[in-house]
């Protein structure tokens, strides 16, 4: 009879076979249009971190699997955002922007970068810093953006929860690494990772948005009070 560990193990190469077909599907593949993308996006990140998932699964190693469930959460959110609307979408797109933006400009502000023309050599930092300085760079916060989609619910008991292990807040509380650790983490990214799937097909493939009510029944939350 298998056991519960190879029957988590099952779920997840299940839905690593489902995302590699919708990868494949045109609609994903050839997708022009930014929410297709994005979303495509998100589900070659999904690919990647259920890979990864069954790995350090099975190597037992309960705080790196710990990491992938909050990743994992912080893209669902983002998918939900992301496919509401081409407005939304586009949204995120600039958020991308600024936060790269703000890189550059901390760097150059704490002397770690310079910029330089490419063929008089003259030092153009200056200009460049004066151009960033000018240009808006407020992100969303993880915690605004799941109350502002209905999902904080989900923020409370699955990125809250498992961000404990991320930054390092579990001193002398029992390991992820035990079975009933691992157990709970391996199947937040099987359920993660199938709605984030739905979220994708939702608006891809039938052009429309999933709503906060099915999110958190596919994640199996919707038993637990509180909004």
């Amino acid at each position: 009879m298998p056991s519960i560990a190879d029957k988590q193990l099952d779920g997840l190469q299940d839905q690593i076979g489902d995302i590699k077909a919708r990868i494949a599907l045109p609609a994903y593949a050839n997708a022009s249009a930014g929410q297709g993308q994005i979303l495509g996006h998100f589900l070659c990140r999904a690919l990647q971190m259920s890979e990864a998932s069954d790995l350090v699964y099975r190597a037992n190693l309960g705080t790196p699997l710990a990491a992938l469930v909050r990743i994992l959460c912080e893209d669902l959110f983002l998918c939900s955002w992301v496919s509401l609307s081409a407005k939304d979408a586009a949204e995120y797109s600039s958020g991308v922007i600024s936060a790269w933006q703000t890189l550059v400009r901390i760097k150059i502000e704490n002397g770690r970068s310079t910029l330089r023309h490419t063929l008089t050599h003259e030092d153009r930092t200056g200009e460049l810093l004066r151009r960033l300085k000018g240009v808006s760079t407020h992100g969303v916060r993880v915690e605004q953006l799941a109350k502002r989609l209905g999902l904080s619910k989900v923020y409370d008991l699955l990125y809250r929860f498992f961000s404990m292990e991320v930054h390092g807040k579990v001193f002398g509380l029992p390991s992820q690494s035990e079975a009933e650790g691992l157990s709970a983490a391996i199947s937040a990214v099987v359920v993660l990772v199938k709605t984030i799937g739905v979220i994708a097909d939702n608006r891809v493939l039938r052009n429309q948005a999933t709503t906060p009510g099915e999110i958190i029944r596919l994640l199996r939350l919707d038993g637990i009070g509180g909004g």
